[in-house]
């Protein structure tokens, strides 16, 4: 009896036992393996998840046929079926990224280091926004701030617009100098529709990058092996796409339209009148193949912002609801600025062999811009009264009177060519890159003009001759520099026994001839992946090269003397992958801290920033940043950063001691919510939420030290809802077309009243109140975008 019982012991032991399979292998993007895929037995719901060499082991005891589920944030999710009934297996998975609309040939050369982030460019496609484009994305990104809707520009981890790079095809894009307001701004450089890959950087980014101090957007455009195109039209614009390839496909076009008008937003503003913003671009992008080991590209792009306001009243009410207050201005005059923009870019790559690349750039940006306004106001400033039986605020008496007269007659010609040649060469692991360039720049700058404010009922003047001005200035420069750069960087890749290490280290050497300085940048970054986590560190010296702007004095003139700002940077990052069920999701976090040197001192007035033209201060910035994100929804991407950040600096002389800097926004909060119904796939939404705390203002016209004042925190809800009608209820296409979208988008959900900037203005006994000018009310959207 007990042999019996042992027997049948031994058996169900070793049945067990076979039917105990362990399957083993690795998780690849196809050229570099894959950290933090989950492997998922689709049964047993057994999962593994890759580690730092993309390894993974999974035992599971379900019967043959094993069906594996492999996925990862940003790729198609891999099916993988197992019908072999042996005990153990080696298997090799290749994911695909997620690919929309146009298919594209491999991307040659990679040169950004590490800290970067892939977006998901087809997110701005859902996304719902009022400037538009890849940036809607990009401020929801880790360190990145905004306060404005109507403006592409963001702030990067303190830094101001001025000091976040932007790469289209590897050459540096810029943007118009003069714009002051959200409203004139019109369409970002990038276009949305003709992406093939975004990489962005809040900090850290190598030494192949130019002399920048906060981030690095990093766009490639596709080159299609199809034809191809789109549209999308909606009440604030629309645009067209098209791409094609020769019959062999060696030459292969991108091009895109787009036209914008803000028209429907701006009639929410406080200010009523007629606006009529119509804001142009068109750009095409051609790669042409004459060989295997030869490609040209070729970028041509043009644009013409056009912003005409006729202004007619105003009404603000401001202030608390025990002491209100009530401003009414009615106007007379109009405003015309035209911002004319065109970019020529030529890179010629040559695949010497495998091991060695080289690499030819030249690109021309030039550009016309023009400001010219005459808006003459006449304003009353009530205290209003809270009436007790129907909460609305009543007028009650006047407590100032008066005008202002606002004239500008001003022009910018820039003109901006570049020439670099860079060598990629790989020698025994290391990845070296070496980089000459040569930037020749010529600005024309023509400025008239002053701002009249009668607040007090009457004309101030000196000897009954001359008017004081609030600020008037005559002046014209011309600036004809030339800036000289280059690199070495070196990455190297090497496994250690808990993992894989690999270190970027890089020289960055730059000249600009107009004030004479030669700058020299270390820096260096490693990057430690290990099982399911991956650790950062960089350490490097970021400088912000004076271009313009920097240079300009209050009288208008220009002060060569300017020179380059200045910071050593430190950075510690990590990523923890993991899974909830079978969702993959992915935790970052990075601290910072930014040491300040020979600062230029700025203010800023809705997005025009204007410096001292004087190294005269310096600061510290310090935060950390939080980063959850994953596939709530299977393929849908959402996410929710947390941004905490002190940024100050001190100016000589002033007696004031550190004050925060115009960038200083404490806390920033965004999510991006994309959510689908679970029976019917093409019926989708997304949710965006924004919060930012208040950046600090000051008196117009006044010292540095006294802006230490804060705005009231940036709050927004965006919801965007949509219909596709090119895809069935499972999620799979219907016939050719990749979407036929209906959308409607509700901009600021809760209408919210955020303020943008102030208007200033006096009482008659000559006290200040600053006025809020607001940004946008809720507005409902309706867009059709179709896909072929």
């Amino acid at each position: 009896m007990r042999a019996c019982i042992s027997l049948i012991f031994v058996l169900f032991t070793t049945l067990a036992a076979w039917a105990q399979v362990l399957i083993s292998g690795s998780v690849t993007d196809g050229k570099s393996p894959l950290v933090g895929a989950i492997v998922i037995d689709s049964l047993s719901k057994v999962s593994a998840v890759t580690d730092a060499k993309g390894s993974f082991r999974l035992n599971t005891n379900s019967p043959i046929p094993i069906i594996l589920k492999v996925r990862m944030v940003g790729f198609e999710e891999e099916i993988v079926e197992i019908t072999s009934r042996a005990s153990t297996h080696d298997i090799s998975i290749v994911m695909r990224e997620r690919q929309y609309d146009v298919e594209q040939v491999e991307v040659v050369g990679n040169r950004r280091g590490g800290g970067f982030s892939s977006i998901d460019a087809s997110v701005s496609a859902v996304t719902p926004s009022v400037s538009g484009g890849i940036e809607t994305v990009v401020k929801s990104q880790m360190g990145v701030s905004s306060n404005s809707e109507l403006s592409s520009q963001y702030r990067v981890r303190g830094g101001n617009f001025d000091e976040n790079m932007v790469y289209v095809g590897g050459i540096e894009i810029y943007r118009p100098f003069l714009i002051r307001s959200g409203e004139q701004e019109g369409l970002s450089f990038v276009n949305p529709d003709m992406i093939s890959e975004v990489a962005f950087s809040a900090g850290g980014f190598s030494a192949a990058y130019s002399d920048g101090m906060a981030s690095v957007l990093d766009v490639v455009y596709k080159s299609p092996k199809e034809y191809s195109g789109g549209g999308h039209i909606s009440l604030l614009g629309a645009s067209a796409h098209f791409a094609g390839t020769s019959k062999h496909g060696k030459v292969s076009h991108n091009t895109g339209l787009r036209y914008k008008t803000n028209q429907y937003m701006l009639g929410s503003l406080d200010t009523q009148g007629d606006y009529d913003p119509r804001f142009f671009d068109v750009q095409s992008y051609w790669t042409i193949r004459p060989t295997q080991s030869l490609t040209f590209n070729i970028l041509a792009y043009y644009a013409h912002n056009k912003y005409k306001f006729t202004p007619e009243n105003r009404e603000t009410t401001f202030g608390t609801i025990s002491d209100a207050r009530k401003l009414t201005i009615y106007f007379e005059g109009h405003e015309c600025d035209s911002y004319k923009t065109a970019v020529g870019a030529f890179a010629g790559v040559w695949q010497v062999n495998d091991a060695t690349r080289l690499t030819l750039r030249s690109s021309v940006y030039r550009s016309a811009e023009e400001e010219n306004f005459d808006i003459l106001g006449e304003y009353w400033l009530q205290q209003a009264s809270q009436s007790q039986s129907n909460n609305v605020v009543d007028q009650s008496e006047n407590i100032g009177v008066g005008g202002y007269l606002q004239h500008a007659r001003n022009e910018l010609y820039s003109t901006i060519s570049t020439f670099s040649i860079t060598l990629d060469k790989d020698i025994a692991g290391h990845q070296l890159s070496a980089q000459f360039l040569a930037r020749p720049q010529h600005f024309a700058d023509y400025t008239d003009e002053w701002n009249l404010t009668d607040s007090a009922g009457y004309i101030t003047s000196r000897n009954n001759v001359n008017l004081t001005m609030d600020e008037a200035i005559y002046a014209q420069s011309d600036l004809n520099t030339s800036y000289l750069a280059g690199y070495l960087v070196d990455e190297y890749a090497f496994a250690t026994p808990q993992g894989r290490l690999t270190a970027n280290v890089g020289l960055r050497f730059s000249r600009l001839a107009a004030n004479g300085q030669n700058i020299v940048s270390p820096r260096l970054s490693l990057r430690y992946n290990r099982s399911d986590r991956v650790l950062r560190l960089a350490f490097g010296r970021y400088c912000q090269v004076p271009l313009f702007r920097e240079f300009k004095q209050d009288d208008g003139s220009l002060n060569t003397d300017v020179k380059a700002q200045k910071s050593w940077q430190l950075l510690f990052g990590a990523d923890l992958f993991f899974s909830l069920g079978e969702r993959p999701f992915k935790f970052s976090t990075e601290a910072y801290y930014k040491w300040l040197t020979e600062i230029n001192p700025y203010s800023i007035d809705n997005v025009r920033l204007r410096y001292m033209a004087d190294n005269c201060a310096d600061g510290y910035t310090y935060g950390i940043d939080f980063k959850l994100n994953g596939e709530l929804v299977n393929e849908l991407e959402s996410w929710m950063t947390l941004s905490l950040m002190n940024s100050k600096e001190n100016l000589a002389n002033d007696d004031a001691g550190y004050i925060p800097r115009p960038s200083d926004q404490r806390v920033s909060f965004s999510m991006v919510l994309q959510d689908c119904l679970p029976s019917n796939k093409s019926v989708g939404m997304t949710l965006n939420l924004y919060f930012a705390s208040g950046l600090p203002f000051g008196p117009p016209n006044s010292e540095r030290k006294y802006a230490t004042l804060r705005m009231p925190g940036y709050k927004r809800v965006d919801l965007g809802l949509y219909k596709n009608f090119a895809i069935n209820n499972d999620g799979s296409r219907k016939g050719r077309l990749h979407s036929a979208r209906l959308g409607v988008d509700v901009f600021n959900l809760f209408d919210f009243s955020n303020t943008i900037s102030y208007f200033w203005v006096k009482d008659t006994d000559g006290r200040n109140y600053a006025v809020p000018n607001y940004l946008t009310s809720r507005r409902i959207n309706v867009s059709f975008t179709i896909e072929l």
